[in-house]
């Protein structure tokens, strides 16, 4: 069905030639874009140009530049379809569509209970929705089923987060900072292909050779590290986890920690110990395939730009890869074992983040659509509470997955 051109503008009242400021709504960086509303006989409505922004710097990926094709797309939906006896669709009204809804929620709910209808979000919701989602959800429906997209992925982070740090946060620096690093680990992303803009902030740890990337694929983002410009560790599907573990063991077994920062600002480092004892780099490689030798390298490299050894700065980072797995909990745990280990955490120009794939993957988590986290204000006790001093170092699994040992599930 045609698109209707009346909804198509930055906004009625903006006459052709004006541009309105706006954010690219795709992905977790936002791009600032400048939408430019065309005549009335032009192709699309809008013309679309990057804007300076701390994370795009002025450009754009396809995704961005083409972001107003949809305007136009002859399958769009512009006004409320309701299935008809056939299979087929009818366009409705909204108040009759939605009188439709109301009505039949209501039947469901009086036949078979409040819980007969559940609700899903997504991270792409801005606070505001999200609160609003979550407050329809559980007291105007009066269901316990709500929850987000991010189940699948970021609450991965935010559990291992909150278990670790006491609090669940995506980044906690400005992604620029992400130049000046000596070193800068990247574990299940391959954001060369899910967000391009990301790729200009580590130009400078690419020249210095620091950048790693744990895939077992040889993606855009693993061919990054060519050239001399830092090391691709491919494991074996599903063992990225191992690898951390050995990470973790080289550089305490190397005396490669920050002995101060764990000392003032740590709790468990006896138990991280134990559980990566017996993860020795030839063990190891056994079971994610990558050699012993390589692990030592990539622990040594991380080691020496951290602060605490003269380094610029060391940064680790998770993303879907690593989160998605079984244990995926455990891995973004291991991931921030790690870098309290080379003290990282809180530490300038250094630290720990989990990429975020939508634009509001933690709003929408901290407002009410995830299913085990109620808004709350940040005084109280809960996830949005001040991050404590003391970190706690959390003991991984000692049998990750493919090692033949049962190990922790995700969350």
């Amino acid at each position: 069905m045609p698109a209707s051109h009346g909804t198509a503008s930055p906004g009625d009242g903006t006459p052709p030639g004006d541009a309105v400021a706006t954010h690219c709504p795709y992905c977790a960086l936002q791009c600032a874009q400048t939408l430019t509303r065309t005549p009335a006989d032009a192709l699309l409505p809008v013309v679309v140009a990057g804007r300076q922004f701390p994370t795009n710097r002025g450009g754009l990926c396809q995704k961005g530049w083409t972001s107003a094709e949809v305007l136009r797309a002859k399958d769009r939906i512009t006004t409320p379809l309701i299935r008809t006896a056939d299979g087929g669709f009818r366009e409705a009204g909204w108040d009759e569509a939605l009188d439709l809804i109301a009505t039949r929620l209501a039947a469901l709910q009086t036949q078979y209970g409040k819980d007969a209808v559940a609700i899903f979000g997504g991270g792409g919701l801005t606070n505001e929705k999200a609160y609003a989602l979550g407050k329809f959800a559980r007291v105007v429906l009066g269901t316990r089923f709500i929850d987000y997209n991010g189940r699948f992925c970021m609450s991965s982070a935010a559990a291992a987060s909150n278990r670790s740090l006491g609090l669940d946060r995506g980044l906690g620096f400005p992604l620029a900072d992400l130049a000046g690093a000596d070193a800068v680990l990247v574990v299940g992303s391959n954001m060369g292909v899910t967000m391009p803009p990301f790729v200009q902030h580590l130009a400078g740890v690419r020249e210095r050779g620091g950048l790693v990337v744990v895939d077992p694929r040889e993606t855009v983002t693993a061919r990054l590290t060519h050239d001399d410009k830092g090391i691709h560790l491919a494991p074996v599907p599903g063992t990225d986890l191992v690898v951390l573990l050995a990470l973790a063991h080289v550089v305490i077994a190397e005396g490669l920690t920050d002995g101060t920062y764990l000392e003032r600002r740590t709790t468990g480092l006896d138990e991280v110990r134990r559980s990566v004892a017996s993860w020795w780099p030839e063990r190891a490689e056994a079971v994610c395939g990558i050699p012993a030798d390589e692990l030592r390298r990539t622990a040594r490299l991380l080691a020496a730009a951290s602060p605490s050894r003269g380094g610029r700065g060391a940064y680790i980072l998770t993303g879907r890869g690593l989160e998605q797995m079984s244990q995926g909990t455990a891995g973004v745990t291991a991931a921030i074992n790690l870098a309290l280990l080379l003290g990282l955490v809180g530490t300038p120009g250094s630290g720990f983040g989990p990429v975020t794939g939508q634009g509001n993957g933690q709003g929408g988590r901290e407002h009410g659509q995830k299913s085990d986290q109620a808004p709350r204000l940040p005084d109280d006790h809960g996830p949005r509470r001040t991050c404590p001093r003391r970190r706690r170092v959390g003991r991984g699994p000692r049998h990750p997955a493919g090692s033949g040992r049962p190990g922790h599930a995700t969350a």
